[in-house]
């Protein structure tokens, strides 16, 4: 059952940055993307790989 929730994780982070970057125009929008970017793959990497 943790994948959905990972799913929905990494979709609302991406959902976060897309509104931070079109409402708020003074931040960087390459920085928020690559914080996104990196929290999805870390996500990703933990939370998809096979249990032992």
């Amino acid at each position: 059952m943790k994948y959905p929730w990972l799913g929905m994780t990494i979709t609302l982070i991406w959902l976060m940055a897309t509104f931070t970057v079109l409402n708020d125009k003074g931040t960087n929008p390459t920085a928020v993307l690559g914080i996104a970017l990196i929290a999805t793959a870390l996500l990703s990497f933990l939370g998809f790989r096979p249990s032992k």
